[in-house]
């Protein structure tokens, strides 16, 4: 199986389970007492979260740049936040939890982005590269080049 097709999988799995709470509630198998509204957002918040970092962290460096397994962590990262923040609410913590419960979330993030890069920076290309010539350069010496070779050539 590839990769894509897990990331697709857990996805797909997460809405279903939310949808099965759903229905048990409808189908009244749940006592309505039972948040199950929220526990579907945690549920399909944490499952697609888990998804954007694993995909992040489990993908080859050749098959998703740096700069998107940084945007996949943190999407990922924000979504199990949303779901852990949802838990809080569920059982009425209160407010006291959700500051540090966001720092940890930021810290988790960066580290999660290190491992998921290997502390690799952004692509910058070849124009960084000892020696590189844009095209303006490029240009003047094939010019220079060719008109060399029109002098040799007569």
């Amino acid at each position: 199986m590839k990769k894509g097709f897990m990331f697709k999988l857990l996805l797909i799995l997460s809405l279903a389970a939310a949808a099965l709470l759903w229905i048990l509630q409808v189908a009244e198998v749940i006592p309505e007492n039972i948040p199950v509204g929220m526990w579907a957002i945690v549920i399909a918040a944490g499952g697609w979260g888990v998804a954007f970092v694993c995909r992040a962290l489990f993908s080859k460096n050749t098959s998703i740049p740096p700069v998107m397994k940084r945007v996949s962590v943190i999407i990922g990262i924000g979504l199990i936040l949303v779901a852990v923040l949802g838990i809080v609410n569920i059982y009425q913590w209160g407010e006291k939890w959700v500051l540090p419960i966001v720092a940890i979330a930021g810290v988790t993030a960066l580290l999660v982005m290190l491992f998921a890069t290997g502390g690799q920076g952004q692509n910058t290309g070849d124009n960084q590269k000892v020696g590189y010539k844009d095209y303006w350069a490029r240009r003047a010496e094939k010019e220079a080049q060719e008109k060399k070779d029109q002098e040799n050539n007569q």
